[in-house]
């Protein structure tokens, strides 16, 4: 997107390139770091919005706190630990992540269920995907229907307090414009794709494979689908 850069990504890459500097490349730094280079360049140029677990692998192996690389707290030295627990990153927040997968394909039974699981996540950047005190929670896609956009078994954060689709929007230039990608039930199926709401009341979902072939709920189809929530963030490497 042009314009103003966001202030947060524009301190974390000065950050990280003033911890790179003992490297003489990306090149030395990736192999040092045990992360690809391409994804170590594009988030110290501040291209790329770092994950949680990128944070967590350059926090961990620059031995440097992670509020300090989050532009929080401008001591670099990491938490101090007290006996086998360690002080807690502000910088951070626990998400629970879902026993559930959301089918990128034509559906699977899957019941929700919560498990004693968490994952941190940047509290920034949570801020900038979900309104305050919003219900959020990781989940797993499953299958190819969505590739490119994600793969199988890619890392979903999902709003659970969206649960209700946008109306419809007249004058669209294409069926995939204004359609946000949803995790939502059909009966007992469980999936993931991008749905939008027609004119004549229908729901379109689409695929952003093209193998996959646009579906239209009607009828009584309709009063079997309930909306889990919205797809706010993905990765495909975690």
């Amino acid at each position: 997107m042009k314009g103003r850069k966001d202030p947060n990504l524009v301190e974390f890459a000065r950050r990280l390139k003033g911890l790179l500097a003992k490297y003489k490349s990306y090149r030395e730094a990736a192999e040092d770091l045990d992360i690809p280079e391409s994804t170590l360049a594009r988030v110290a140029r501040g291209a790329n919005e770092p994950g949680s677990a990128l944070l967590l692998a350059l926090s961990t192996k620059l031995n440097i706190s992670m509020s300090y690389l989050l532009g929080l707290d401008d001591e670099p030295a990491p938490a101090v630990r007290t006996g086998e627990r360690s002080k807690p990153d502000v910088s951070l927040v626990q998400i629970r992540s879902l026993d559930a997968r959301a089918a990128a394909g034509a559906g699977e039974i899957n019941h929700i269920v919560a498990i004693e699981k968490s994952l941190p996540f940047p509290v920034w950047m949570l801020h900038k995907l979900a309104s305050p005190g919003a219900k959020v929670s990781f989940m797993r896609a499953s299958g190819d229907s969505m590739s490119p956009t994600f793969e199988n078994g890619a890392l979903l954060l999902v709003n659970e307090s969206e649960n209700e689709l946008p109306p419809k929007t007249a004058k669209l230039k294409s069926d995939r414009d204004n359609a946000d990608i949803f995790v939502f039930l059909q009966g007992a199926d469980q999936r993931v794709k991008r749905l939008r709401r027609l004119a004549s009341g229908e729901i379109l979902i689409l695929s952003d494979n093209a193998a996959y072939e646009p579906e239209i709920l009607r009828g009584a189809e309709l009063k079997r689908l309930k909306v889990v929530g919205r797809v706010i963030w993905w990765d495909n490497r975690l």
